[in-house]
């Protein structure tokens, strides 16, 4: 199965107007591995032993900044909404949608892609019991999730990356449609 981050490359490749990448839930900084090194990364974790790990392993590189800081303690005023991508990945199911309207408020000009676990009607029993096992409180259904984002677009992604059966609902905004749809369906 291929990764959320191969994704994530092949949108900052396709579109070249980007030069940061602002990553909220780094955690162990997967997307490095295949970054190029001409952009600036921004990364954000709360778990501060994620970021320690990072910034050692990273030392040397001067455009990887690293933070202990949670989504509501970002200064999203600091980068340019033109050529900053923000991405998320399984950060939503974790927060209230108190954090989410906050989030939504201050990226409103903001590119943004995000990938979530999400709740479907027939979904596998399986995938059922990893969801009700996940450490994320907030597990929405599709519907939820699209009424809490509002102006995002949406794609089901089901069985994609994982190698246990998991749905995971994909938003994105100021980001081409048409392209994210030809290879994440």
């Amino acid at each position: 199965k291929k990764s959320f981050y191969d994704d994530v490359i092949k949108i900052l490749n396709y579109h070249n107007k980007f030069k940061q990448l602002v990553e909220i839930g780094c955690a162990d900084g997967l997307i490095l591995k295949n970054l190029s090194p001409s952009y600036n990364y921004f990364g954000y974790e709360i778990e501060n032993n994620y970021i320690l790990k990072l910034k050692n392993k990273y030392q040397n590189k001067e455009n990887y900044k690293f933070y202990n800081k949670s989504i509501d303690e970002i200064n999203f005023e600091q980068y340019d909404n033109k050529t900053t991508m923000i991405v998320l990945v399984g950060v939503f199911h974790h927060i209230s949608n108190e954090k989410i309207i906050e989030f939504l408020k201050k990226t409103s000009n903001f590119s943004v892609y995000a990938i979530d676990a999400v709740r479907l009607k027939d979904q596998n029993f399986l995938t059922k019991i990893l969801l009700d096992n996940d450490k994320g409180e907030f597990i929405r259904t599709e519907n939820e999730y699209k009424n809490i984002l509002e102006n995002y677009n949406f794609i089901l992604a089901r069985n994609k990356y994982l190698r246990v059966p998991y749905d995971h609902l994909i938003s994105f905004k100021k980001l081409e449609s048409e392209f994210l749809e030809t290879f994440l369906k």
